[in-house]
């Protein structure tokens, strides 16, 4: 006997605005930030972490990379907001929340600078950049699942699921590319994988957000 589902919850457009602001801010200074800091920080060798040590004339980048985070974290908060009010599920509220409080370790906690010795601070940045990166496409997963209640997020459950595999995957190849560094040193130059694929890896989490929020915008669309 086929399982009834109950009809959707009604979901409001305003968490979604909120989110592709958050979004579109983020995104607006990371291409500033790749611009007007290419002969700083190499993006093929180097992690957008350390954009925090390039310098803006006699300005330190660090405030426009923190800002960058925040504007991320913020955006999937009002993302998180949109989605409790369909879908209360504990697992996905949690793992989204460590996602948005990981984007907020990494804009207050900077990054340890290449060939320096670990710091606390750099320590907890790396911790919460990888919990961060793994609680976001797992979050993804299970906002997909079947539930008794109609989910605004079933349609697009192939591209979602697509996008966490390939986002979680890139975690994997990013994560290699650290332990390379540890065991066979920089000459070999492992962190091309630090580099590229952390690139790869934020556009691939931005369009499982843009993903994920398109729900929500929906619901303020004209039938």
């Amino acid at each position: 006997m086929t399982a009834v589902q109950s009809p959707a919850a009604r979901v409001s457009p305003l968490p979604g605005r909120f989110a592709v602001a958050g979004m579109a801010v983020a995104v607006v200074i990371a291409v500033d930030l790749h611009l007007r800091l290419s002969k700083q920080v190499s993006p093929v060798w180097q992690t957008l972490s350390e954009y925090v040590y390039g310098h803006l004339g006699t300005r330190s980048a660090a405030p426009l990379f923190s800002a960058m985070c925040l504007a991320l974290s913020l955006g999937s908060l009002a993302l998180l907001i949109g989605i409790a009010r369909v879908r209360r599920s504990t697992p996905i509220l949690v793992l989204l929340g460590t996602w948005c409080v990981g984007l907020l370790i990494c804009a207050t906690f900077p990054v340890d600078p290449e060939g320096q010795a670990r710091s606390f601070s750099g320590q907890l940045h790396n911790y919460a950049a990888l919990t961060a990166f793994v609680a976001l496409p797992s979050a993804a997963w299970l906002l997909t699942r079947a539930s008794a209640v109609r989910c605004p997020w079933e349609p697009r459950r192939k591209a979602i699921r697509r996008l966490a595999v390939a986002s979680l995957g890139s975690v994997v190849v990013v994560l290699g590319g650290f332990v390379a560094t540890l065991v066979i040193g920089t000459s070999a130059h492992p962190e091309v994988t630090m580099g590229l694929f952390e690139r790869l890896l934020f556009t691939i989490d931005l369009a499982l957000l843009a993903t994920m929020v398109r729900p929500l915008l929906s619901a303020g669309e004209p039938r």
